[in-house]
């Protein structure tokens, strides 16, 4: 029986007892290839046709295209899937997983590709790695058109070297027995314009170091480095340790472990006021120009989730970080997405709604207007999430921003 279904989207990781196996490749010469970035036209990537539809094989297909994610416009790598897909028994489970492999040297020497996303991470590294589970309803099953299975953010990534790049995204569904169902792969040439981790472990290192520092700085902006922030913070390092190349984890334990020691020890001593101007000194003296887009995210995302780690945002805290995106140049609607997912309203020291809704002060009625409007689409269409804790989130935030704009529809009244 041949039966038509269409697969959920991709969930966090679960594990399930298989493991993915993979070499970090030590540290190679690279060098970018100006000729074929010349080749590319101003393009980044080169998109294949998509092949054809199959009744007989399982297909992958990856395109690199502008897509809404978070309710914002960005480059995403988006994975397709299409085919017969035959399982033991009906209402199979199955594990589904992506990999995604730097293979420009060939499929001999593949290195990862790592990822600042929490659940596009493999296990304790943040090698990029994607598996969800799943129920196959039938043995014989059939996807008669290209169906999407993930979008993954360009930005999020960073890729062994700068420069024309190969990657090769295999996507495969597994029994729990271990037993491979089927497997595709699809090939990507990338121009990656961002520095590679390869290019400089030195200046990455530093890079670590810094987010190291500014986090604990964050933690101890209230006074208190927590315990639950200490573990926020060890975490992190823990997967930066287990994603650096055998001959450097030592030194990068090292490094961030004294990072944390100096940081403490600096921000120890100063009264909660000074520390935005130590992390300004942090910044100045540890300038990270070559940097990725990811890397900065990533500073920013620890530290919010270390100023969110005690159940409580306080407003020292949160101001510091606003303040260390704006030093880090990153762009303001992304990391205003940031916030809301890993800040919920009551999570929130502050009872200002401004600060809640991400409203400067500086601006104008109309831009005021605007920007309370582009909130309330994108809560509204979460509003019927399945996760609850969304749901709550999307109502709260809803209803602050009902209550921001009358009051000001009122100012203009009185105006």
């Amino acid at each position: 029986m041949i039966a038509i279904f269409m697969l959920s989207s991709l969930a966090p990781p679960i594990c399930c007892g298989i493991v993915l196996l993979f070499v970090v490749i030590g540290i190679v010469a690279a060098v970018a290839d100006s000729e074929d970035e010349k080749k590319s036209s101003g393009k980044d990537a080169v998109n294949e046709p998509r092949p054809a539809a199959s009744t007989i094989s399982f297909q992958t297909y990856v395109s690199t295209e502008m897509k809404d994610y978070d309710k914002i416009k960005l480059k995403v790598f988006t994975v397709e899937m299409q085919g017969q897909i035959n399982a033991p028994m009906d209402n199979c489970p199955v594990l589904k997983t992506i990999t995604l492999f730097d293979i420009t040297n060939g499929r001999d020497d593949q290195k990862p590709v790592l990822c600042s996303l929490d659940n596009l991470q493999y296990q304790d590294t943040t090698a990029f790695y994607s598996s969800t589970m799943d129920i196959l309803p039938y043995m014989m099953s059939l996807l008669s058109e290209w169906q999407p299975l993930l979008s993954i953010p360009v930005e999020t990534l960073t890729f062994p070297v700068r420069g024309k790049r190969v990657l090769l995204f295999t996507v495969s569904m597994t029994a729990l027995n271990g037993a491979v169902l089927v497997s595709a792969q699809s090939e990507v040439i990338f121009v990656n314009n961002q520095p590679g981790y390869l290019d400089n472990m030195k200046s990455r290192l530093r890079t670590a170091e810094l987010a190291v520092k500014l986090a604990v700085s964050v933690s101890a902006a209230d006074g208190n480095f927590a315990g639950t922030e200490g573990r926020v913070v060890k975490d992190w390092i823990q997967k930066r340790i287990a994603s650096s190349v055998e001959s450097q984890k030592q030194e990068v334990k090292q490094k961030l472990n004294n990072a944390v020691e100096l940081a403490m020890m600096a921000s120890g001593s100063a009264v909660p006021e000074d520390i935005i101007h130590l992390c300004n000194d942090l910044i100045e003296m540890n300038p990270i120009p070559a940097a990725s887009m990811g890397d900065k995210y990533d500073i920013l995302e620890l530290c919010l989730k270390v100023a969110s780690a005690d159940g409580t945002a306080m407003d020292i805290e949160l101001n510091l970080v606003y303040s260390l995106a704006e030093s880090l140049g990153v762009d303001r609607d992304r990391f205003r997405t940031m916030i809301d997912k890993i800040l919920p309203v009551s999570i929130h020291e502050t009872e200002d709604v401004n600060t809640i809704l991400g409203i400067k002060q500086s601006w104008t009625v109309e831009q005021k207007r605007k920007h309370l409007r582009q909130g309330n689409r994108k809560w509204r269409a979460l509003a019927t999430h399945s996760n609850p804790e969304i749901q709550a989130q999307a109502r709260q935030m809803q209803e602050l921003i009902a209550k921001e704009m009358a009051l000001l529809e009122g100012s203009d009244e009185t105006g």
